[in-house]
């Protein structure tokens, strides 16, 4: 089959490699579409964390935002047939572990995750997957919005962290799929105002259109000054990975607010940061990584319409192109750029 592979830093290639077999309690899938995530762009540029830290190693088949068709069960699976359409999780725990037992099975230490941590992922004709972690959705919806299940998950995650309220004014840092979907997610938790921080005008002008109250352009404006004026926020979620937005949105939420860190930094670090403001402010500081234990309510809000990711979606292209796919996400000429394979 063919499978795209990152062999190295900066050394793509599209290989032919054999079509993988379910072992036990797993699951044969012919995957129909994966979104191109900026994680995507970390592991092919040889800066994404786990890869400079040692926890993972090339080479390895990108794509964790994955939607396929189920072909064959390993032994032992039930609940799935052949022809079901799934979508995957990123985090696989060992799920024996105590600390998979207590539900927080994306930070077991031995687990792997798709396309990322020792497991290869999406961007290839066919993958094996775990039936634990599968889930079924509708083959009503979209396959471009199907893809895009997991970057979904990861939105709400964020918003779920942070507590999000109808009485809370949301600050979302950040104008890329990550921010938007976040700004989609909160609408239906019913945020009583939001804005959306971007450097990008096309961004914006989607977020807009998207709902968001007010938009700001760090480019272009003092961003904490800004949202001090505008509220200040009662909550603050950080979703680019730049240094410099983290400390925006905690030099900009009110004081007893709550900040939530989802951005990967690859390895930038924030210095000349007053820690005092943390502390003179009694602000609540979460990091939060993953979409565990709620991707079934993640696939009602697409599958209910509520949330509809294919807004998002600015450019489709196949298997063959994906370099060209990775450097529309480098470049920002797409918003989110999902590579669609025919149905075979």
């Amino acid at each position: 089959m063919k499978a795209v592979r990152i062999h190295g830093a900066r050394d793509l290639r599209t290989d032919q490699i054999a079509q993988p077999v379910p072992g036990a309690g797993e699951v044969l899938i012919r995957v129909r579409a994966t979104g191109i995530c900026g994680t995507d762009v970390e592991i092919h540029d040889g800066t994404m964390a786990y890869f400079t830290r040692g926890m993972a190693s090339y080479p390895i088949t990108p794509g964790h935002e994955w939607v396929g068709d189920v072909v064959s069960l390993g032994q032992g699976v039930s609940g799935f047939d052949a022809g079901d359409r799934v979508v995957g999780e990123c985090s696989v725990g060992c799920m024996s572990c105590e600390i998979c037992k207590s539900g927080a099975y994306h930070r077991c230490p031995d687990r792997t995750e798709t396309g990322i941590l020792n497991r290869d992922g999406g961007f290839a004709e066919y993958l094996v997957f775990p039936a634990l972690f599968l889930h079924k959705l509708s083959p009503e919806v979209d396959v471009r919005a199907a893809a895009l299940v997991e970057p979904t998950a990861v939105a709400l995650n964020g918003v779920m962290t942070a507590k999000v309220t109808p009485t809370d004014f949301l600050a979302i840092h950040g104008d890329g799929p990550i921010g938007l979907l976040i700004l989609m997610v909160a609408r239906v938790y019913g945020a009583a105002k939001i804005a959306v921080v971007g450097a990008t005008p096309d961004r914006l002008a989607l977020a807009r259109e998207l709902g968001a109250d007010a938009v700001i352009d760090a480019n272009r404006e003092d961003v904490a000054a800004r949202l001090t004026e505008e509220g200040p926020p009662d909550v603050s979620i950080e979703a680019t990975g730049i240094p410099q937005a983290a400390a925006a949105a905690m030099q900009s939420t009110r004081p007893g607010g709550r900040v939530v860190l989802l951005g990967l930094f690859a390895g930038r670090l924030l210095n000349g940061f007053d820690l005092d403001q943390i502390v003179i402010s009694d602000l609540t500081v979460r990091g939060a990584v993953g979409s565990p234990n709620i991707w079934p309510d993640t696939i009602r809000l697409i599958e209910s319409g509520q949330v509809d990711p294919l807004k998002i979606v600015t450019h489709s292209v196949p298997l063959d192109a994906f370099r060209e796919g990775l450097e529309l996400v480098t470049t920002r000429a797409g918003i989110k750029v999902v590579v669609e394979q025919a149905n075979r």
